[in-house]
């Protein structure tokens, strides 16, 4: 491996042994063999890593990130459809509810509970949305302005996108119409926006879906258990998934608050969705990272079960989170499931 690195000029070592063939590398090599590691796992050509090296530009790993998002999009897509038919496959026999409609996978009644407060910020940059059968939170990034703005644009435009196809394929086109809403205001406004998003959406043909951009989580308690349906997508939740970052680490490393996925930062967005098991009994808490950053995942999941109304159980869990001291803004929807 290291020889062919070595023959498109990458990496070539200051020494070779003539007799055992061992190649020494200088310490400064060390920074170029972790970025050309990195680039490989990406499944960049060998050529191509040099070519960048001879030239190093940053808008050559955002080609690179479009061609890749490009590449995946069948492969997710037919992903998303096998991930539907299980759904379909797994979901109860459907029961008349007054949240039943025609066509639809989903039969059950929600009650819902939402809070927010601004926490250590000057203003709320989070939004939260309650829709028949869409439920979801974003928190805004950029200025205060700007990020109050992304991400509400981010939720009204899913919403109504959402509202006239309510399939699987509409989820997906909803987020994606969302991002080219916050990217066209970002750039009429000559502003740098952003928004995460965290969605549990009751589609027609595939029952619960879960869908999620950013740092924004969902969980269900069942029976007693608390479950995260969402990853995060930080730099810290990438090294920690590869191993290379231990949990204790995470909370202090430079880069814990960088996002490598947000809703209007580019033309597209790689999107994460899968099916949920939504059953009677489940509770959903939709969260923005205020919440999660401050509160551990024991303590989420005796306060969720220990508040029977939804309402009181959203208020709680924000109010002991600025309590807390959050510096960010705190934002919990509750979806109780009947």
């Amino acid at each position: 491996m290291l020889r062919s690195y070595a023959a498109a000029g990458l990496l070539v070592p200051t020494a070779v042994d003539e007799s055992s063939g061992y190649r020494y590398y200088s310490p400064g090599q060390l920074l170029q063999a972790r970025i050309v590691a990195l680039l490989r796992q990406a499944q960049i050509g060998i050529d191509e890593i040099a070519g960048f090296f001879d030239n190093p530009d940053a808008f050559q790993l955002d080609r690179w990130d479009r061609q890749i998002v490009s590449e995946s999009t069948a492969r997710r897509q037919a992903l998303a459809q096998a991930r539907a038919a299980l759904a379909i496959g797994r979901a109860a026999p459907p029961t008349q509810s007054e949240n039943s409609r025609k066509g639809s996978a989903v039969t059950h009644t929600f009650v819902t509970g939402t809070a927010t407060h601004i926490g250590g910020r000057d203003s709320n940059q989070d939004a939260w949305l309650v829709s028949d059968g869409l439920f979801a939170v974003a928190d805004g990034l950029g200025g205060l302005q700007d990020g109050e703005v992304a991400s509400r644009l981010t939720l009204d435009t899913f919403d109504a996108a959402f509202t006239a196809d309510r399939t699987v394929s509409g989820l997906l086109g909803a987020c994606r119409e969302a991002n080219r809403a916050v990217w066209r205001q970002a750039n009429g406004q000559d502003a740098t926006m952003g928004s995460t998003l965290a969605v549990l959406a009751m589609t027609s043909d595939a029952a619960a879906i879960v869908l999620h951009v950013g740092d924004s989580r969902l969980y269900r308690l069942r029976n007693g258990r608390l479950e995260q349906l969402t990853h995060d997508h930080t730099v810290i939740a990438d090294l920690m998934r590869a191993g290379e970052l231990s949990e204790s680490d995470a909370q202090t490393h430079p880069y814990r608050n960088v996002l490598t996925r947000a809703i209007g930062v580019a033309p597209e967005v790689d999107i994460d969705h899968s099916g949920a098991s939504c059953e009677p009994g489940d509770r959903f808490v939709l969260c923005s990272d205020g919440l999660f950053k401050v509160l551990s995942t024991d303590e989420l999941k005796v306060m969720l079960a220990s508040e029977v109304e939804p309402q009181r159980s959203a208020d709680q869990l924000v109010a002991n989170a600025v309590k807390r001291e959050a510096e960010d803004n705190v934002t919990a929807v509750i979806i109780d499931v009947h």
